[in-house]
């Protein structure tokens, strides 16, 4: 996932604020840890927690005792650099029959081969086998393509959606809509996939699956089963990576974070970035890669003359691409539920306390009827209350009194309790993965102050510049000895501490953004800082010593 700051998680909400309780009528508390690249999870009607790994384990959790056992390790394709960013064990659901026939669904890149599975498996002497797979979708590892989604549910409709990314590298199209239609450009062009209405990447896939381990075509896809150059499993289409995804338990509305481009600000060629909580009642193209946010057009722009063209069209997109196997004209774009400037979105469950037993431990009436909106990057945690029309009622930060590292997924135990999965520190490296859950408290309690973050170890413990990295989404892409996305601050100091003119420079960067000497991945703008704030940054960081 690439990472931005978002204002808006870090604003007052524009709605009305105090619904929910103050945080300190909630429990977090800690219940496993020690995973690497977790991944997403699934809760089994008696409490326990199946947990992924990128790196291909699936983990069981006893939340009351803590105990982790691992029941399966699939052989997965995981490249940590050049190429195949994203790949690795994605995704994880339960059968709605579950109790019955211990059914659990995988979403994993598969070694050696250039596809992705979804498979189904048999738990079954505390271990995952029998598989089966149901879906094969083809994949590119190419040229430092990412971007995979790979999040599994089932509705309320006995369907199963599963979430796939567009596979385009996006790091040469300067933080725009990636449409290079250039001689051997493929994996630049979003319209391959994304606004292809014959290809199964760039959208969320919906399937009935059948006892022997195979599927049929539900009604309701955006294209019925036999129109040329589509695929009927589609139910959404314009997705860049859905990173996670969830269904309402009552009205099977299907909500999923989109993750923006990287653009810092609006341009010719489109706009700045921005990141989508989506919400589908009904099969629908999202609008990737021509729109973002409430379907503002990106230009068709010609990448090998440099030249701008006209804005897409929402009522009537055109996928003209060299590229495109699908049709030309596409169905109208759909404008996003909710946006904010760029960071790393995703879909938490909807909540309804009628569907839990009171006085359990789980999460209290008041957050009734509340999707749980969560950043990756930024670690802000939101409720967006839905009135019983489906739309937004209010809108209020939640529980950032609390730590987290990277929230990756959400789930609701059966009593009601909500699971929360941390990544861990560094992308691609997420050894600190930790298992959280939430309960409700009708006494407060104490909020233990955090110790601080290891990533910081280093840094002038009193300079300002310090207390404003650790306010700000440096630490997802940087830390002080372990290479992660960026540089390491020690690397930092060491090519400029000597330099007198580094600190304006590179207090410009942090603001701008942008490509430099660290590789090809770009650091993204930072508006929303001074440049005197951005100086006591760079200040702080230049003073890490060599070991």
């Amino acid at each position: 996932m690439r990472n931005l700051i978002s204002v808006l998680f870090i604003l007052s909400s524009p709605f009305a604020s105090a619904k929910a309780p103050a945080d300190e009528y909630f429990k977090v508390e800690t219940v496993a840890g020690s995973f690497v690249d977790a991944m997403e999870m699934a809760v089994t009607p008696e409490g326990h927690v199946f947990v992924t790994e990128r790196t291909g384990a699936v983990k069981l959790v006893d939340p009351e005792n803590g105990k982790v056992k691992v029941i399966a390790t699939i052989p997965v394709e995981v490249r940590k650099k050049e190429f195949a960013r994203e790949c690795g064990l994605l995704g994880i659901t339960l059968d709605p029959n579950y109790e019955k026939n211990k059914w659990v669904y995988l979403y994993y890149s598969v070694q050696g081969k250039p596809v992705h599975h979804l498979a189904r498996f048999t738990f079954k002497g505390g271990q995952l086998g029998s598989e089966k797979t149901l879906l094969e979708v083809p994949h590119d590892r190419e040229n430092s393509t990412c971007h995979e989604g790979g999040s599994l549910a089932f509705g309320p409709d006995g369907c199963l959606y599963l979430s796939t990314g567009d596979n385009t590298c996006p790091f040469q199209s300067n933080g725009s809509a990636p449409i290079d239609e250039g001689k051997n450009r493929k994996w630049y062009d979003a319209q391959r996939t994304s606004a292809n209405t014959n290809d199964l990447r760039g959208k969320i896939l919906r399937i009935q699956p059948t006892k022997n381990g195979g599927y049929t075509i539900p009604k309701g896809n955006l294209f019925p089963k036999g129109t040329a150059k589509t695929r009927p499993e589609i139910y959404v289409m314009g997705c860049r990576n859905p990173y996670r995804i969830s269904i309402d338990p009552k009205t099977n509305y299907l909500y999923w974070g989109k993750v923006g481009p990287d653009a810092g600000s609006d341009s010719s060629r489109g706009p700045r970035g921005y990141d989508e909580i989506n919400q589908a009642r009904k099969a629908g193209n999202f609008g990737w890669p021509y729109f973002s946010a409430d379907n503002k057009p990106y230009a068709d722009y010609d990448f090998a003359e440099k030249k701008t063209g006209k804005k897409f069209n929402f009522k009537k997109p055109i996928n003209s691409s060299i590229n495109n196997t699908g049709l030309t004209e596409l169905p109208p774009a759909q404008p996003a539920f909710w946006h904010y400037p760029r960071a790393s979105a995703c879909a938490g469950p909807v909540f309804h306390s009628d569907l839990y037993p009171k006085g359990q431990g789980g999460l209290p009436a008041q957050l009734d009827g509340c999707l749980i909106a969560y950043d990756w990057t930024t670690t802000r945690i939101r409720l967006i209350k839905l009135n019983d029309k489906g739309k937004i009622e209010w809108n209020e930060p939640w529980l950032g009194k609390y730590r987290f590292v990277h929230p990756g997924d959400m789930a609701l135990g059966p009593k009601g309790e909500l699971f929360i999965l941390e990544y861990g520190s560094a992308w691609y490296d997420g050894k600190n993965g930790k298992l959280k859950r939430v309960t409700y408290s009708k006494t407060p309690q104490a909020i233990a102050v955090s110790p601080s973050d290891p990533r910081m170890k280093g840094l002038p413990k009193d300079h300002p510049g310090t207390k404003l990295i650790a306010e700000t989404t440096c630490l997802a892409c940087h830390n002080t000895t372990q290479k992660s996305i960026g540089p390491t601050y020690r690397d930092v100091a060491g090519k400029y501490a000597k330099d007198p003119d580094s600190i304006e420079m590179l207090a410009n960067k942090v603001i701008k953004g942008g490509v430099g000497v660290w590789g090809e991945q770009p650091m993204p703008p930072h508006p929303q800082h001074n440049i005197e704030e951005t100086r006591q940054m760079v200040e702080a960081i230049l003073k890490v010593r060599k070991k």
